[in-house]
């Protein structure tokens, strides 16, 4: 490969690898930023094991491990020899971020009125 070529190919990796991290951090640490603030101890309780105390804080922390997993499930195309448009980086994991946010956003109010009897919140 001649070497600006190359450079050219590296730069639009690093630009497509920072608008990736854009995106996915729009769906997870701007809403987080949002709802619980710069606040360490609120982040933790939020995200270990039963810690919300609130609705919006099970909304969140649903949004964001569906985000997060959908991003996951999402680079599970790129190494395959299928050679698709789509499976080039980081669109496969631009598009498993989008759906799983999504499924986030319709499964966590869900998750709340089915479950709405097992919860209980300290500030309701």
């Amino acid at each position: 490969m001649h070497p600006v070529k190359e450079v050219h190919y590296h730069t639009r990796l690093v630009l497509e690898t920072f608008l990736f991290a854009v995106i996915l951090s729009t769906f997870t640490t701007v809403p987080c930023l949002c709802l619980l603030g710069p606040n360490l101890k609120a982040w933790l309780r939020v995200f270990s094991r039963n810690g919300v105390t609130s609705v919006w804080e099970n909304s969140l922390q649903i949004t964001t491990i569906s985000s997060f997993l959908g991003t996951w499930l999402g680079a599970f195309p790129i190494p395959l020899d299928w050679e698709r448009p789509w499976q080039v980086w980081p669109i496969s994991c631009t598009l498993g971020a989008t759906f799983g946010y999504v499924a986030g956003l319709i499964i966590s109010p869900l998750w709340i009125y089915w479950n709405r009897k097992q919860l209980t919140y300290k500030n309701n």
